[in-house]
């Protein structure tokens, strides 16, 4: 059987995931085939990998399903396994699998292409950088609110000590704040011992009572967020 498939070399590979950032081309379906195959034929090159990521996070936003029938799940998460602590990489792979997350049935692929432990691994790999402990952060509330099996798992993977870490590592985050207390609440509403037992709800009431969030403006998501999983303490 003839082989169809085209091979692309490096330079072309790059101006695949540049043309990504066309509003005209995110929405053509072989373009995002382009960049998958693209990624595929040069797996090592971590730069290359860099830039498929952010192509995908950029275009997935609002063409996720075009993202998802291309390919580009496995690949993202092919290329986070190979370059684990490559800060921007994982940063934006995290982003596109988030927005791959919120379609329709996207979260149950997420988590049956092996999503979950691959950030949870990154979490831990990646400690002290804050932007991949958002973005981290942000795939995984995301991952267990949308998919139940994600969610149980993720509790027995240890993700609650995970992201009670990350919450206070950085205490200022807003979004590490939001996402972080949105996942407490939902493993709270299965477990809500299981949180207390890990001073979950302690963490939760230092959030509300952070004066960067607190004091006026403030930040109403977080006072929300806090307000909801705190009424799920126990007694």
């Amino acid at each position: 059987m003839p082989n169809f498939r085209r091979e692309w070399d490096l330079d072309s590979a790059f101006k695949n995931m540049k043309t990504m950032e066309e509003k005209s081309v995110a929405k053509e379906h072989q373009a995002y085939i382009n960049c998958v195959e693209s990624a595929r034929q040069h797996p090592m090159d971590e730069n290359l990998q860099h830039q498929f990521c952010f192509a995908m996070a950029y275009a997935s936003a609002q063409h996720p399903a075009i993202a998802m029938k291309a390919g580009a799940l496995k690949v993202v998460l092919a290329a986070m396994q190979r370059f684990p602590q490559s800060e921007r990489l994982q940063a934006e792979a995290c982003e596109c699998l988030r927005n791959l997350v919120e379609m329709p049935d996207g979260a149950d692929e997420v988590y049956r292409a092996g999503g979950l432990q691959v950030v949870l691994n990154i979490l831990l790999m990646n400690r002290d950088a804050e932007w991949v402990q958002q973005e981290g952060c942000g795939l995984l509330c995301r991952l267990v609110t949308e998919c139940d099996e994600a969610r149980d798992e993720a509790l027995r993977r240890d993700a609650l000590r995970i992201i009670l870490q990350c919450i206070e590592t950085f205490p200022r985050a807003s979004w590490v704040a939001l996402w972080g207390t949105q996942a407490l609440t939902r493993f709270a509403e299965v477990d809500n011992a299981r949180v207390e037992e890990f001073s979950g709800f302690e963490v939760v009431e230092k959030v509300r009572q952070i004066k960067y969030f607190a004091k006026p403006p403030g930040c109403p998501a977080i006072a929300s967020a806090t307000k909801e999983c705190l009424k799920l303490r126990p007694g």
